[in-house]
This record gives structure tokens, C-alpha cells and sequence, in this order.
């Protein structure tokens, strides 16, 4: 018979702090990926770039995996909270939904195309007011530098 050996573990008083220590850790390089998108001006979500900065450093061997396992399993563990809900409605509803489902796929696809188009109308006329509020401070301030 073969001994099985497992790899040490640390108490579990720790296990919260850790996993706390890493979710905030995830929570760091979301923070500079969005920095440093902001300065590069690319197009891109900041969790995708932070995603590929930690397969990079996960790849490297810089981190271990184990360094950020704790705090991974309690991040997707919570992400059922937002998944659960919809599921139960649908599995609830399931007869209004026979019935009625091509109506209310159309108003879920209507309201969705009127908030993505009302949020970037209101984002551009916000980027556009900004502009021209930038646009006016540089005047003011070479009109003040020329007198």
C-alpha cells in the first residue's frame, strides 16, 4: 500500500485572510490594468488585460498557483449570485414564458438597445461639454499669458 503525501496546508484560521489578501490582490491588478489602459488609450477592458497579466504571471512561474487559489475559488464561488436569480425566474415562470415569450424577449431586447443608446448619447454629450470646457480654460489661459 502506497502513502498518499499532500502538500502541507496552513491552519484554517488563515484560509479567510488569504483568500482576502488575494481578492484584493485580483482587485490591485484590475486597478492597474485600468490605469494603464487609461494612459495607452486602448480600447479594451481592464479585466482582460489584468487577466492576461496574471496567466503571464501564473506562466512565468512568478506566482504560484496556490497563491492565488484560495481567493479564486471564493470570487467564482459568489459569481452564482448573479446567475441564480435569472435561472429561478425562468424555471418559475416557465408557463408565462411558453406563452408569452416572444413579447417579453422583445421588450428585454427594445429596453436593452434603449439604455445602451440613451447611456451613450449622455456619454457623448458629457465627452463633448468636457471638450469644449477644456477647449475654453486653454483659451482663457493663453488669452491671460498674451496680455
Amino acid at each position: 500500500m502506497s502513502a498518499r503525501l499532500d502538500p502541507p496546508r496552513a491552519p484554517a484560521s488563515t484560509a479567510p485572510l488569504r483568500a482576502t489578501l488575494q481578492v484584493l490582490f485580483f482587485i490591485g491588478v484590475w486597478c492597474i490594468a485600468q490605469r494603464a489602459l487609461e494612459l495607452l488609450h486602448w480600447p479594451l477592458p481592464a479585466a482582460v488585460l489584468g487577466l492576461f497579466a496574471v496567466l503571464a504571471l501564473l506562466l512565468g512561474g512568478v506566482l504560484p498557483e496556490r497563491g492565488l487559489a484560495d481567493g479564486a475559488q471564493w470570487l467564482l464561488g459568489e459569481m452564482l449570485l448573479f446567475f441564480i436569480p435569472p435561472l429561478l425566474a425562468v424555471v418559475r415562470f416557465g408557463p408565462l414564458l411558453a406563452q408569452s415569450g416572444w413579447r417579453l424577449l422583445a421588450a428585454i431586447a427594445l429596453g436593452s438597445l434603449l439604455v445602451l443608446s440613451g447611456t451613450g448619447l449622455v456619454v457623448e454629450r458629457a465627452l463633448r461639454w468636457e471638450r469644449a470646457r477644456q477647449q475654453r480654460i486653454a483659451a482663457r489661459a493663453r488669452a491671460g499669458a498674451c496680455s
